[in-house]
């Protein structure tokens, strides 16, 4: 009895003793080899692959909002694939939401699958500004404005987008500077009178009128102030055009 006691707790020292496996050397680095040579891989070879596939649709979008939208510039960013790109380019693209801003494009292609792409939009568009502060009445050339790029989401209503509309117009409403020039800011259709025309200044009281003759030195609308020359004292002048004869002055 006493000899089974001591073979069983001999047995149950030597369980003791045995020590736990020793795992292979160098496995846990041989795994990160692994995943790191995978990395790089997918690097190599997947991800130019997805990056030029972004650009080819980022193109495409470009060049269908170029086509169907009344902009001079866009801008796609942060662009988001709803599913992997099939090969070629899509056959038919819709905005489903948007442009600009965050919008939501519908792409099918001739295999018949469709993805949904989404992207930030930007559209600029040309926009006449002035250069300076003018008042009322003030007839504007060619200089005194210039055309710019604006965010679309920012242009006001009506607005000019052409130099040519404005040059020789007399402004309805002060305006300061650098400010986009809409249609009701200027007399769109009112008897222009050239510079060097020869006209009647007048110079008007409650007791008598004084006329003398002169010359338009700007050309300008009836309605607006333009600047006349009086031929008598030969002194430059500012007065209100009345008609296509005559400047009317203040005292």
């Amino acid at each position: 009895m006493m000899s089974e006691v001591r073979t069983q707790k001999s047995e149950h020292r030597s369980q003791k003793s045995v020590p736990p496996p020793i795992p292979p050397p160098g496995g846990g680095r041989a795994r990160v080899k692994v995943f790191a040579l995978f990395s790089i891989l997918f690097a190599l070879f997947l991800m130019p692959s997805a990056i030029a596939a972004s650009r080819n649709i980022e193109d495409t979008l470009k060049t269908y909002l170029k086509n169907n939208f009344p902009w001079a510039k866009i801008e796609i960013k942060n662009l988001i694939l709803g599913a992997e790109i099939p090969e070629g380019p899509p056959e038919k693209i819709f905005a489903e939401k948007g442009p600009p801003g965050r919008t939501v494009f519908w792409l099918e292609f001739k295999n018949g699958k469709k993805i949904t792409v989404t992207a930030n939009v930007k559209a600029f568009d040309w926009i006449v500004v002035s250069r300076r502060a003018f008042r009322k009445g003030y007839c504007l050339e060619r200089d005194d404005v210039y055309v710019t790029l604006m965010d679309v989401t920012r242009i006001p209503g009506n607005v000019i987008n052409d130099a040519a509309k404005v040059t020789g117009r007399v402004l309805t409403r002060s305006i300061i500077a650098n400010m986009p020039i809409v249609d009701n800011m200027i007399m769109m259709e009112t008897p222009m009178v050239k510079r060097g025309q020869p006209v009647v200044i007048l110079a008007e009281s409650p007791v008598f009128n004084i006329t003398t003759k002169g010359e338009i030195k700007e050309s300008s609308y009836v309605g607006g102030f333009v600047k006349v020359i009086n031929l008598t004292s030969k002194r430059l002048i500012t007065g209100l055009l009345i008609d296509e004869n005559t400047v009317k002055v203040e005292f």
